[in-house]
């Protein structure tokens, strides 16, 4: 009876000891159940763009051409959303994206006496812009990487609402008798038009607080519409494009 109080009794005190040197379980990583985003992007330009018009003027065909150089530049976003089931959240993200897009026009012009002497001009044409506002809806997927760190990846369709400016005719300066011309402005109007396209995408955050934190995010947007040319044609406008950047999370 004594021999088996004593084998309890070291039973007892191995499991002790064993309880005091087992380390304490890790802190598990914590899933945002809503998240809000606040970010400063660079966009990188889509493709630079052209148009050839051809116009009738003197009883001849006159042409011109233009060459759209399209900046890349700063962009604002702001996304949230929330989690729908287990690693699972939808979002809904807005960017917005606005810069010049210097042009450069050549044409030829037919004389007003003689038939086959065209004037050839050339010129810049300033204070042309493109503005692009896009709403991102997202399918998200939650990524706890550590206690304080957490990774998503997402995607979805996008949808665009662009504004270009696009030159439609330009003046030209000349005087008896004349055998040149000088390119004078280009007249411009602003082509307005909505397109679906879609979005993929990845962050990365480091909370700070429990509720605050800090983040990177990469995100590629894009679509292609046609605007109508000047002589009933059409040019293809490529929309959207990379994105990287950062700023403030919030989680609750």
């Amino acid at each position: 009876m004594k021999h088996a109080a004593g084998v309890l009794a070291l039973v007892m005190m191995a499991s002790a000891a064993n309880a005091q040197t087992r380390p304490a379980p890790r802190p598990r990583a914590r899933i945002n159940r809503i998240f809000v985003s606040i970010d400063g992007v660079y966009q990188t330009a889509p493709k630079d763009f052209s148009d050839s018009v051809t116009f009738q003027e003197n009883a001849e065909s006159g042409a011109f051409s233009t060459s759209y150089d399209v900046k890349s530049g700063p962009a604002f976003t702001l996304s949230g959303g929330g989690l729908v089931w287990q690693r699972l959240a939808v979002g809904v993200g807005v960017s917005r994206f606005s810069h010049a897009t210097p042009t450069t026009l050549s044409g030829s012009v037919p004389h007003p006496f003689f038939f086959s002497r065209p004037r050839s001009v050339s010129g810049d044409v300033g204070g042309l812009t493109r503005t692009e506002l896009a709403v991102h809806v997202q399918a998200r997927a939650m990524i706890p990487v550590a206690p304080r760190m957490q990774a998503m990846v997402f995607g979805g369709p996008s949808f665009f609402q662009v504004k270009q400016d696009i030159v439609n005719d330009f003046e030209i300066s000349e005087s008896y008798p004349y055998d040149t011309a000088t390119f004078s402005r280009g007249v411009t109007n602003t082509f307005s038009e909505s397109k679906v396209g879609f979005s993929v995408g990845g962050d990365f955050t480091y909370f700070l607080t429990r509720q605050v934190g800090v983040g990177g995010t990469a995100l590629y947007a894009g679509a292609t519409m046609k605007a109508p040319s000047p002589d009933g044609g059409t040019i293809d406008l490529k929309i959207g494009g990379f994105q990287a950047g950062g700023g403030l999370r919030f989680r609750f």
